[in-house]
């Protein structure tokens, strides 16, 4: 009998982002950002398995170079400035996927400054 592993797998295509444990916004692509929520593109993740990850989000799971691991479990994902104001802690804790994908959301709707 063949069984589909697809139900198995999570297919992801497009953007997608989480929001940040600080403040509940998303990690922002950076071809949705604008003068005022710019930082919010710059992110620190938290990997299930302790790994740290720090630099730009894409939009398409990576921060920097590396790829965020995700598929066994969500990653732990601040702004860089919120991670910074909370202390910058390392303790592991799913965030949410982001409804709006860090890229589909009304004008504005993301226009906060940032926290430092």
């Amino acid at each position: 009998m063949l069984v589909s592993r697809l139900s198995e797998k999570r297919i992801t295509m497009g953007f997608f982002s989480w929001d940040c444990k600080e403040c509940d916004h998303p990690l922002l692509s950076p071809y949705s950002t604008n003068s005022i929520n710019g930082w919010m593109n710059s992110a620190v993740v938290i990997e299930s398995n302790g790994s740290i990850l720090k630099g730009s989000y894409d939009g398409y799971g990576r921060v920097g170079m590396e790829e965020i691991s995700w598929e066994d479990s969500e990653p732990c994902c601040y702004h860089e400035a919120c991670w910074e104001k909370a202390g910058k802690p390392t303790e592991y804790r799913p965030s949410t996927p982001s409804s709006d994908q860090g890229f589909f959301f009304d004008e504005g709707a993301h226009n906060m400054e940032a926290p430092l």
